[in-house]
């Protein structure tokens, strides 16, 4: 619901301060159209979050979608002057609902295109995997920026062409000298991950600590995601020990990594550390912790980790839950098993 009402609501503010600016000449021509049109506007709106509390998002997403493209069609008919600003709006909810032929045409109709313009469409473009489309408005555009950059890098990425990410990246470094943000290292450093090109990633490591952005604690997450994963674990430990602001997520993956890469004490001796660092684990920890367990018939480390989860509380819905059941099965623990299984099970009924 968050998502869809601010977007829907920022085109009215613009369009409001257009029509009471416009020239007495204009508005004779149509008497108070806009009166009319807001006032079903708001009702629109209403529905639509209606819609979104009912968790009908299908619908509300279209309703939305239609109420956009009535809004666009009444500012051409009723020959608004828009600003590029309020044309990147109309653009940027376009893409955002996957309407990428009506964004272009808005895009189109924009006379003087500003870089928030191109970015937007890029942008579109690249999340909807149209990676063709994205390239051609990004080789296009006259000028370009870190978003530009960052948003063709990630792009690619996401959609498994880490190698042109890669190509891009370095491209940017050496052809337009432009200086990349947390951002884009974290895309690239994602891509050098998944290909395990570990030459390429201590390139990257290298760029980050000449751009002094080394202490970020996202930049350093990632870089120690792409050694774990690289198969250097000492190196991804060092830069976890080195890293100050350690989230739940960074420490859940370090511990992982270690339990994949075989050296199951030092995960363990990692998750005591957790516990006393002052975090809590989350949901994904201790369904990591407990299905080691069930594989190694570890019921002695189990046992005290069920009971720190319900000294802390945990959903019973999760699959942490479905991990704890798991272990004491695995362990041959059947009857706390099956007493875990039948909470669960009650507290599901009673929700």
């Amino acid at each position: 619901m968050r998502s869809i009402k601010p977007h829907f609501r920022a085109l009215n503010t613009p369009h409001q301060r257009t029509i009471s600016t416009s020239s007495s000449e204009t508005l004779s021509r149509t008497p108070n159209p806009e009166k009319t049109f807001f006032k079903f506007q708001n009702k629109h709106e209403e529905a639509i979050i209606n819609l979104c509390q009912k968790s009908r998002l299908t619908e509300a997403i279209q309703r939305a979608l239609e109420g956009t493209k009535r809004m666009h069609s009444h500012i051409k008919s009723s020959n608004f002057l828009l600003g590029v600003s309020s044309y990147n709006r109309i653009i940027d909810i376009y893409c955002k609902f996957g309407n990428l032929v009506d964004a272009l045409k808005v895009f189109d109709e924009i006379p003087e295109k500003d870089l928030c313009s191109w970015n937007t469409m890029v942008s579109g473009y690249a999340k909807a995997g149209r990676l063709k489309d994205a390239h051609n408005q990004f080789d296009e555009m006259p000028e370009r920026d870190n978003f530009s950059w960052t948003t063709i890098i990630s792009g690619n990425v996401r959609h498994g062409f880490r190698n042109e990410g890669l190509r891009l990246y370095r491209a940017m470094l050496k052809d337009y000298n432009v200086k990349c943000n947390k951002f884009t290292v974290c895309s690239v450093l994602a891509a050098s991950a998944a290909a395990q090109s570990l030459t390429i990633g201590k390139e990257i490591h290298g760029h980050i600590v000449r751009m002094g952005i080394d202490s970020d604690g996202v930049v350093w997450s990632a870089l120690s995601d792409m050694y774990g994963k690289c198969g250097n674990l000492d190196e991804a430990r060092h830069i976890f020990d080195k890293t100050s602001d350690k989230y739940v997520v960074t420490w859940t993956a370090m511990i992982d990594r270690y339990f994949k890469s075989a050296r199951r004490d030092e995960g363990f001796l990692l998750f005591s550390e957790l516990l006393k660092s002052g975090n809590k684990p989350n949901k994904f920890t201790f369904a990591g912790i407990l299905s080691l367990c069930a594989l190694y018939n570890l019921e002695s480390i189990g046992k005290p980790v069920h009971g720190y989860m319900a000294r802390i509380g945990f959903n019973q819905s999760s699959f942490a839950a479905s991990a704890l059941i798991h272990m004491y099965c695995r362990c041959g623990n059947t009857k706390i098993a099956d007493r875990v299984f039948k909470w669960v099970m009650c507290v599901k009924c009673n929700i």
